[in-house]
């Protein structure tokens, strides 16, 4: 029987909270068999605070606070959250009309979705200063009531220059007007205004982060979207970077690298104790084996996450808020010294003690769903060849789409 569970909905918030966890769940990148989770999301939300892993496009931070405004037409709360929900299932259909395919959330789901984008992007419309930060949209529509009685009560004021202070809604004042007959026909195509002031909402709410960076320097390689730079580490993007900022892009790197190379020996593990073979007949084994050979020549050029890096990853977790066991620590800083003594990947997959450290750390983050656990060939079986292999991206797929956005209307304008 697959193993599952569940919470109680308790609210929207509580909900959100809980699919952002989920979400971890669906990303080659997050999955986390050795428990490195806690230092890549503390890289993660440092350098691209408020953005997540499941989000398209940025347009989404925008239609999100606008279809908000329109729903608050409605007369009682709860017409306006009915009338919202709506209007998420209308956009879809009005993205659709704009001849936009890619990155529409419910493309395909249509009604039946159920993960709709307020839910996606409500973290970033609240870390970036759109929205008051632990805001929800019940109390958004509450507050635009409260406004209209405000109004209501409020005496004229023989100046009609003077303005009246209304309890604030919640939403940034200085949010764009939307665009004329946004649920008829739509793109993600940012207008100047928007970009304008998205460039600086994001640098004023996200400064010293990466993405606050390149929202205002874009590299010179990248041109359009086939010059993309690979990643952090990207020469185009650690080019010209402030030295604080260029020393934390270069330890997320070498730790990306330092934790794969311990990934890759654990599935060499799995792959000894499976006995698979690729879709071409190869062994798994022998797949690895190359895999940490190639790895391993990558890691004797790259400086070494020495004793001082690694207490400034500690420093770095701590600061986010995030705990960080004493066997993690412990875990990090064996493999890492083990890599930096190594001559070749073979002292590395050749060591018993090593191979004994790996399969224990993953004893103790999955306790008896551990694969490596002797007799448990129900879990080993269920290993699908390949389990985090991928090199941590701290993101940069979803941050470098909505940088993307951003240069191209600049472009534009």
């Amino acid at each position: 029987m697959a193993s599952s569970f569940g919470w109680l909905a308790i609210d929207p918030e509580q909900r959100r909270r809980m699919m952002e966890a989920v979400d971890q769940f669906r990303d080659e990148t997050t999955l986390d068999d050795l428990g490195f989770g806690a230092i890549r999301d503390a890289f993660s939300n440092l350098m691209f605070p408020g953005v997540s892993s499941i989000q398209t496009r940025l347009r989404y931070v925008l239609f999100i606070p606008w279809l908000l405004q329109e729903a608050a037409h409605r007369d009682t709360v709860a017409r306006m959250q009915s009338q919202f929900r709506e209007d998420e299932f209308r956009l879809i259909n009005a993205l659709q009309s704009g001849k936009e395919t890619l990155g529409v959330i419910g493309r395909d789901a249509g009604r039946s979705l159920q993960r709709l984008p307020s839910e996606i992007y409500w973290g970033a419309i609240g870390r970036w200063g759109i929205a008051e930060t632990g805001f929800s949209t019940r109390r958004y529509f509450e507050r635009e009531l409260l406004s209209r009685e405000e109004m209501k009560a409020t005496p004229r004021a023989d100046d009609p220059d003077v303005p009246i202070r209304l309890t604030p809604t919640g939403l940034d004042p200085r949010l764009p007007p939307p665009p004329k007959h946004l649920l008829r026909e739509t793109t993600f195509a940012l207008r100047p205004e928007d970009a304008r002031y998205l460039r600086e909402t994001i640098t004023r709410t996200a400064a010293g982060s990466l993405l606050a960076h390149l929202v205002t320097h874009r590299p010179q390689s990248w041109t359009d979207e086939s010059t993309r730079p690979a990643g952090v580490g990207d020469p185009a993007i650690r080019q010209g970077l402030p030295p604080e900022l260029d020393a934390l892009v270069d330890r997320a790197t070498r730790f990306a690298l330092t934790a794969q190379g311990a990934n890759l020996l654990y599935n060499l593990l799995l792959a000894e104790a499976a006995h698979q073979t690729d879709q071409q007949g190869t062994s798994l084994t022998e797949v690895y084996t190359q895999r940490l050979d190639g790895w391993f020549a990558e890691a004797q050029d790259t400086e070494p996450l020495h004793a001082q890096d690694r207490e400034l990853l500690w420093q770095t977790v701590i600061h986010s808020g995030r705990r960080l066991s004493a066997s993690t620590k412990d875990f990090v800083g064996t493999w890492a010294d083990a890599v930096a003594a190594a001559g070749t990947a073979a002292d590395l997959t050749g060591s018993s003690e090593l191979r004994g450290m790996v399969a224990a750390r993953e004893r103790e983050k999955k306790g008896p769903r551990a694969r490596l656990n002797p007799g448990n060939q129900l879990a080993l079986d269920a290993w699908g060849g390949a389990s985090g292999t991928a090199r941590f991206g701290y993101l940069w797929a979803n941050a470098s789409r909505h940088l993307q956005d951003l240069y191209e209307a600049e472009e534009a304008a």
